[in-house]
């Protein structure tokens, strides 16, 4: 496998892990949201995200040096979220799993679960290691319930990031 290919695969890894270890984070409080009512405004639920180490899972065919992922393989992460004190709100945790890697990247279905005072919220969706992500909402407990709407991660440099979740 070439350096290219392996520099690709670590990153993506290293990415389903951030997101995975990633999927959440801006500074702000968080916002009480109801349910998904028509008649509402969107509420927007800001948090900073301390990222976790990343966990990976390496199925077979096995790695051959460090950085060398293919399909099937996966990142776990559980991340904090915090107030825009600073102070931690919440929680999130999921997994990357990798889909396709190529010379110019890699595509990673990214799956999670943020966890709040006031109840969950669940997300998803199909992203790349770009630091940039997009996901939707796929619903929600207690004042969450129904919830729709998307998610917004972006990661920072040293092990930080911003969430916003906007809830329609």
């Amino acid at each position: 496998m070439n350096n290219k290919s392996t520099r690709l695969r670590f990153a993506a890894t290293a990415t389903a892990a951030a997101l995975a270890a990633g999927i959440l984070a801006v500074t702000g409080n968080a916002v009480a949201a109801g349910g998904s009512s028509n008649d509402r405004s969107p509420q927007v639920l800001r948090f900073g995200v301390t990222f976790s180490p990343h966990h990976v899972v390496d199925v077979p065919p096995l790695a051959k040096h460090l950085g060398d992922y293919g399909p099937g393989d996966y990142a776990t992460f559980g991340d904090a979220l915090t107030n825009k004190t600073g102070r931690r709100v919440g929680t999130e945790a999921g997994s990357g799993l990798i889909t396709r890697v190529s010379d110019t990247g890699a595509q990673i279905y990214f799956s999670m679960a943020i966890h709040l005072r006031n109840g969950d919220i669940t997300a998803a969706g199909i992203g790349s290691t770009d630091p940039h992500k997009s996901l939707v909402v796929t619903g929600g407990t207690g004042a969450f319930l129904g919830a729709r709407g998307g998610v917004k991660l972006v990661e920072f440099r040293h092990g930080t990031g911003s969430l916003r979740i906007t809830l329609r």
